[in-house]
């Protein structure tokens, strides 16, 4: 604690992650005499400050984990459960272009649905 106090002494330090950026900047050496530090320090990063996010996904897994879809395989369950856990960055998506880019890959697919368009869905 000594070598990182005078490590930080002439650093403005208001939370964790200038502590981080500022061993960050340490030469190997300075980094040798404070491994525990900063392993604690990337944990303290990682760490959620709330118990929201880890409560959100059992919610989501006990509504998606259901007697009828109890054969679900892991890879479409965890996709599944990401899609509903994150809302807000799936509203964000462009539905037009990711439809666009899927007939893209192919040419049957071109042949059979077009290009997308907006106008398209319109009503």
């Amino acid at each position: 604690m000594n070598v990182l106090s005078t490590i930080l002494s002439d650093k403005k330090v208001t939370c964790f992650k200038d502590i981080y950026e500022a061993v960050n900047r340490c030469s190997n050496g300075e980094k040798g005499l404070i491994p525990n530090i900063i392993h604690l320090l990337k944990l303290l990063l990682v760490n959620p400050a709330t118990s929201c996010t880890p409560e959100r996904s059992f919610s989501t897994a006990r509504r998606l984990k259901t007697w009828l879809r109890s054969t679900m395989k892991s890879k479409r369950f965890n996709a599944l459960a990401l899609l509903n856990i994150h809302k807000e960055l799936k509203d964000k998506v462009d539905l037009m272009e990711v439809g666009n880019e899927f007939i893209a890959l192919s040419e049957q697919r071109y042949n059979y649905f077009g290009k997308f368009k907006a106008s398209d869905f319109k009503r």
